[in-house]
């Protein structure tokens, strides 16, 4: 049978834990690691709807991209998500920036929800990787960015210039700090997650496009290839919990 020790090595073979970032808190966080795994949840992330829904279909575990835990926890209440998961005897695994930093992890998975066809990976000072791709065909800006939007049914916010998108630099999450890699790499485009105030202010002086199409939307199609992953490899019953981004826009 398979084991939670089981599923935290295999992660570990194709997304090396000890390429995390120093102030990340990935890999097993909750639970007896040499329990037994006959249901698995996958989600983006833990909240009180992910553990309800783990809770109806009697999970073993919970595998997420984002950790569980990232400060000291100092009170724990009998309605958190920690103590309900305790209670339930569920274990927690979660594959966080070692999944970013995968050849086969969260950029491959934006690229494959997006049709665009990798032609080369570039490794940053910091271990990140963003990747040089092509679109299915060339286009507008504009069209791009409406594209990007239907297929992840999010909002997408971006630099107005005028621009043929043939070349697109991808780093999902937290990318805007790439965008001298994406330059580098002749991209029309670097398409991420999050983008601040300054960061547009930099690509329009870069003139390059920056497309920051939501942390959320950007990072979830990255769980439906981790369960993948995991369901080809072990006998286990895979589901993903119904979830959406956090973020309410008017």
């Amino acid at each position: 049978m398979v084991k939670v020790k089981d599923i935290l090595d295999y992660i570990d073979s194709f997304a090396p834990y000890n390429t995390s970032c120093e102030w990340d808190n990935t890999g097993f966080s909750v639970g007896d690691i040499n329990a037994y795994v006959n249901k698995i949840v996958f989600a983006l992330e833990i909240t009180g709807e992910v553990v309800s829904f783990a809770e109806s279909a009697n999970a073993d575990l919970i595998v997420t991209h984002h950790p569980l835990i990232f400060k000291p926890v100092k009170v724990l209440p009998a309605d958190s998500v920690l103590y309900r998961m305790a209670k339930n005897g569920m274990a927690h695994i979660s594959a966080h920036t070692n999944f970013d930093f995968a050849k086969e992890g969260v950029n491959t998975a934006l690229c494959n929800k997006l049709n665009l066809n990798i032609i080369d990976v570039v490794k940053t000072a910091d271990g990140a990787f963003v990747y040089k791709c092509t679109p299915q065909k060339e286009y507008s800006l504009t069209d791009f960015v409406n594209f990007v939007k239907e297929t992840l049914d999010g909002t997408v916010r971006y630099n107005s210039l005028d621009k043929t998108v043939r070349t697109v630099a991808v780093c999902a999450g937290a990318g805007a700090d790439y965008l001298t890699e994406a330059k580098e790499m002749e991209a029309d485009v670097l398409l991420t997650g999050d983008g601040g105030h300054h960061d547009f202010l930099d690509a329009n002086e870069m003139d390059i496009a920056l497309v920051a199409a939501g942390h959320f939307e950007t990072e979830n199609p990255s769980v439906d290839l981790l369960m993948e992953k995991i369901k080809n490899e072990f006998s286990v019953e895979c589901l993903r919990a119904p979830q959406t981004t956090p973020i309410k826009t008017i």
